[in-house]
């Protein structure tokens, strides 16, 4: 039976869900699957691995514990690998290519490069549990945002965001063509 790795740096919690549900997905395919935060995560983890799927918040460009996922880049040369990335606006917000960029400056060129494939979903943001630095941050992207004349409906979400307090785009349908890319790498 294959045997799929799956490690996340989750802030505030979309990106766990997301590796739960890509998680359960293969369970039901009969894969065997591990869900493991990065923080924790060691090559032991990765030995006997057929694949492995890593899932890294977006706050600003920066990712949740991509420095922990790049030091594991020599155990994670070694088997298939597929990467995904959480943001409030994934590819409603930005194309491809840009969050692929940002894939590369966190965890670097040869992992993204060596990825079955990229993947970029949308998550929730929930005013209420925001860090003060978060919601600092939050107050400046409320006001350029506030200042675009012509906004994208993602900006407009966000905008929405501050009075509704608690706003979640999460799907486990997004996770359907990672599951199939994975299902595919295994065989």
């Amino acid at each position: 039976m294959s045997r799929v790795v799956l490690i996340y740096g989750s802030q505030y919690g979309s990106t766990e869900r997301y590796s739960r549900w890509i998680a359960e997905e293969l369970r039901q395919a009969g894969v065997l699957t591990e869900v493991v935060a990065a923080s924790v995560v060691t090559p032991s983890h990765l030995a006997e691995a057929d694949m492995v799927v890593a899932g890294l918040s977006d706050y600003g460009g920066l990712l949740t514990e991509s420095f922990e996922v790049k030091k594991l880049v020599n155990q994670l040369l070694a088997q298939p690998l597929a990467l995904f990335t959480v943001s409030f606006a994934g590819l409603d917000g930005a194309p491809q290519e840009k969050l692929d960029g940002i894939l590369r400056k966190n965890v670097g060129e040869v992992l993204v490069n060596h990825a079955s494939g990229t993947f970029h979903f949308r998550g929730a943001l929930d005013h209420t549990r925001l860090s003060l630095k978060h919601k600092t941050v939050m107050i400046g992207i409320r006001s350029a945002i506030a200042a675009i004349p012509k906004k994208s409906e993602a900006n407009q979400q966000m905008l929405d965001s501050f009075s509704q307090k608690s706003v979640d785009y999460s799907s486990p349908e997004a996770c359907i063509p990672l599951v199939q890319l994975v299902l595919k790498n295994l065989g």
